[in-house]
């Protein structure tokens, strides 16, 4: 229960940071026609949003599950950055399966994408930290921009666990609704 509070913590002040930003003053006209210049993604900046999805998990070893499946409700928040061609960001989530053979997870990925108009496609990779241990995480997904603040999200996850003589697998699938603070 204590990952789920720190990992809700992360969550909150990622999305104080975006409505930070989101409120910052005007710029001067000399500045404006600088930033008019430069062209951002519809992907880049902060961002805050929620997910359902379903995981199917297994364990076996000393604890043997067969693969079910569990439904469940996530939230992220992240910051992305125009790089070139590339969008590039950081994003905290929170997967909320208990019934899955890992419980709860939560995380911090990296996320890479290439944007194309109003769609995105993008590989992520990091950590998820939350019974039983700490393990690799990554996925794959896509992002389209339905407005300049509001996007939909498809996405595949999946991690393992080797611990205590278990082996654990997991993998969800998701749909999620994000606000990017502009």
């Amino acid at each position: 229960m204590t990952s789920i509070k720190l990992w809700l913590a992360a969550f909150t002040f990622a999305a104080l940071a975006g409505v930070a930003h989101a409120q910052t003053p005007p710029q001067s006209p000399d500045s404006q026609s600088a930033a008019a210049q430069t062209v951002h993604s519809e992907f880049a900046g902060p961002y805050a949003g929620i997910k359902v999805g379903g995981n199917w998990s297994d364990a076996s070893g000393v604890v043997n599950k067969s693969t079910h499946g569990t439904g469940f409700f996530g939230a992220m928040a992240g910051y992305g950055f125009d790089v070139g061609p590339v969008v590039l960001g950081a994003e905290v989530f929170a997967d909320l399966h208990g019934g899955s053979t890992t419980k709860d997870d939560g995380g911090l990925d990296l996320r890479i994408g290439v944007p194309f108009n109003k769609v995105m496609p993008y590989a992520r990779i990091g950590f998820t930290s939350a019974w039983p241990d700490t393990r690799l995480h990554g996925g794959l997904g896509i992002e389209y921009a339905i407005y300049k603040n509001i996007h939909i999200s498809g996405e595949w996850t999946a991690d393992q666990s080797n611990s205590n003589g278990t082996k654990r697998t997991n993998n969800s699938f998701t749909v999620g609704l994000t606000y990017y603070f502009r």
